[in-house]
């Protein structure tokens, strides 16, 4: 009995020192993340305060208005349409800004990506140059077509986003009082890899390329004939908007379960599906993909794929789960043009944030 006692009690305070351990780490996380959000209303409104006042001479003269096409009202509907596509979007493109203005777009960046997702972003913008040099089809192509778009004022209080954006990119930021969200995030490729050249080989997104081939590999023949998915793969991503009227744009929310349950996997099989979460939620700093990764519990997901499972073959492969839904699409290109997403079932564009604000100030 007083061994017995003596577990009940040891058992309690286990219980207490996880509890007190995890909410420290969440008061740890949430003053990080306030941190970043500071940092990204203070370059925000440094960026703001270089269109303030009149247009300038050059505006006059080319006839734009950088200010106009920068800041946006938080309820423009621009906010909540992500464009993957060469499209003449909203925002202030590069083409039109001063070098201090586009010193500040790699410093808003850098306040929300980590070092591997900013030179993925980079990379994305640079293959851009590719396709202009070698595509007669008239779209708008090239660096200078990427833009930024603020939507509503950037406050420490007050609840805004901003956008960055160009073909094969979509990076999307809602930002409440010490919290961001970041989805829709989408980077996508052509060529996905570079086959010529002196830089032959090199190929965009190689991090959930290899993983996802990785686990599909690693799965035995009873499982693969869970995981994968009679028929040709989707020819673009399935969450996308392209050539999708607005009143479908969330007909993915729907799509049936799908695929095996990563929680029937092996050790070894479940690190595979782990490294494919961690490839896509480390895009961001540390202090966002950390609070990210806490909530997702990769024994709650699911893997589905498409298409051929060797190295060269067009396929498709998703990983979701109640909220979390990735999607990794090479087909396009005889499967050398990539498109990938992470994307929020409750989140996307802030929904969460804005939901919690609503009831916190509901009389």
């Amino acid at each position: 009995m007083k061994n017995r006692l003596h577990k009940l009690l040891l058992s309690g305070f286990g219980a207490l020192l996880f509890a007190a351990t995890a909410n420290a780490d969440h008061a740890i996380q949430s003053s990080q993340i306030r941190e970043v959000t500071e940092e990204m209303t203070r370059i925000a409104r440094a960026f703001l305060d270089t269109v303030s006042g009149e247009p300038s001479n050059i505006e006059n003269a080319v006839g734009y208005n950088r200010r106009e096409l920068l800041a946006l009202g938080f309820e423009d509907e621009a906010r909540t349409n992500y464009v993957y596509w060469p499209y003449l979007r909203k925002g202030l493109p590069l083409d039109f800004m001063s070098a201090q203005q586009r010193m500040l777009v790699h410093d808003m960046l850098n306040t929300a990506l980590s070092a591997k997702g900013y030179l993925a972003t980079i990379q994305v913008m640079q293959m851009e140059k590719i396709l202009q040099d070698t595509e007669t089809t008239g779209f708008p192509r090239g660096t200078e077509n990427y833009t930024l778009a603020f939507f509503g004022i950037p406050s420490d209080d007050e609840t805004w986003g901003w956008r960055f954006e160009g073909h094969h990119l979509s990076l999307n930021f809602t930002v409440g009082p010490g919290e961001v969200s970041v989805t829709p995030s989408f980077h996508g490729a052509s060529p996905a890899r570079i086959p010529n050249g002196t830089l032959a080989g090199f190929r965009n997104q190689r991090g959930t390329h290899e993983a996802g081939l990785a686990l599909v590999n690693a799965l035995t023949e009873e499982q693969r004939a869970q995981a994968i998915e009679d028929g040709n793969p989707p020819f673009d991503i399935l969450s996308g908007t392209l050539n999708r009227p607005a009143s479908n744009w969330d007909d993915w929310l729907a799509l049936p379960a799908q695929g095996i349950a990563v929680a029937t996997l092996n050790a070894v099989q479940k690190d595979l599906a782990q490294r494919i979460l961690d490839e896509v939620v480390t895009t961001y700093r540390p202090e966002i993909s950390a609070s990210y990764l806490a909530q997702i519990d990769v024994n709650d997901l699911r893997f589905v794929w498409f298409g051929g499972t060797n190295e060269g073959e067009p396929h498709y492969y998703r990983l979701e789960g109640s909220d979390f839904f990735f999607e990794y699409d090479l087909v396009q290109g005889g499967g050398n043009h990539v498109h990938a997403v992470w994307r929020s079932k409750a989140g996307d564009f802030g929904a969460d944030l804005l939901m919690q604000h609503r009831m916190e100030n509901h009389d």
